[in-house]
């Protein structure tokens, strides 16, 4: 068995995450780790080198799209999602170029979790 993958879950509203955060945890191939604002994530990013970052449409320190951003730039590597309201059409336009996996629902549940990790697993092996 490998070593388990590291996703970085950023946002201030872990409360409202929870059968998410269950279903990401469940998976043998995860570490999953909840993160509060934007620093932290950025920290988070260069001292753990985690495979996926979720970042939450507003976190304290940024707006999702802006965190990507500065990820991308201490880690080319890091694949991400966002939690969003936006609309499809105009989320793909605002995000082109950013390579983000996916746009999930802001109450993304244990479908959405299920669905990003084999989407993940496409593009990197887990555990």
């Amino acid at each position: 068995m490998g070593n388990r993958q590291i996703i970085l879950l950023v946002t201030p509203r872990s409360d409202q995450l929870a059968s998410f955060e269950k279903a990401l945890r469940s998976d043998t191939g995860v570490e999953l780790i909840t993160i509060g604002t934007a620093e932290e994530a950025i920290d988070a990013a260069v001292r753990l080198v985690p495979v996926m970052a979720i970042v939450d449409q507003r976190v304290p320190g940024g707006e999702a799209l802006e965190i990507v951003q500065r990820l991308l730039s201490v880690n080319a590597f890091i694949h991400t999602a966002v939690l969003t309201d936006m609309d499809e059409a105009l989320f793909h336009e605002r995000s082109e170029g950013l390579g983000v996996l996916a746009g999930l629902p802001l109450r993304p549940d244990e479908k959405d979790a299920a669905d990003l990790l084999a989407k993940l697993r496409e593009m990197a092996p887990l555990g």
